[in-house]
């Protein structure tokens, strides 16, 4: 199969985020239902956000942390960044994708297998 494909995060320059992702080399982005409560832990500067969440989950395939009630996990390893003005663009390849009782992986040859929607 080809390479997974290539996914951006903007993030702003002075984001700790950004150096945790720059010295992890992995990470995870997970889609969560409650998106107000995301935003209060993860939208604001502050520490030990993940315990704040709560309940979280070794990713299946790239060495990081998925939380634990995330209808759709997307697994990310760094492939390098780009300067955008005051923000800079993570680069990641999306090694893995899975939630709502599904895993997928990202296989060319899986789509072609696939049906067309009725």
């Amino acid at each position: 199969p080809g390479d997974p494909p290539l996914v951006g995060i903007p993030l702003h320059k002075s984001r700790r985020t950004l150096e945790l992702i720059r010295q992890a080399r992995a990470f995870s982005i997970n889609l969560v239902k409650d998106a107000e409560r995301a935003y209060e832990i993860f939208g604001k500067p502050g520490e030990r956000k993940l315990e704040r969440w709560g309940q979280t989950s070794s990713c299946r395939v790239a060495p990081c942390l998925a939380l634990g009630d995330a209808s759709r996990v997307v697994e990310c390893v760094y492939k390098g960044e780009v300067e955008v003005g005051d923000h800079v663009v993570v680069l990641c390849h999306a090694v893995a994708s899975y939630g709502c009782g599904e895993y997928a992986t990202w296989d060319p040859c899986d789509a072609s297998r696939q049906r067309p929607a009725e």
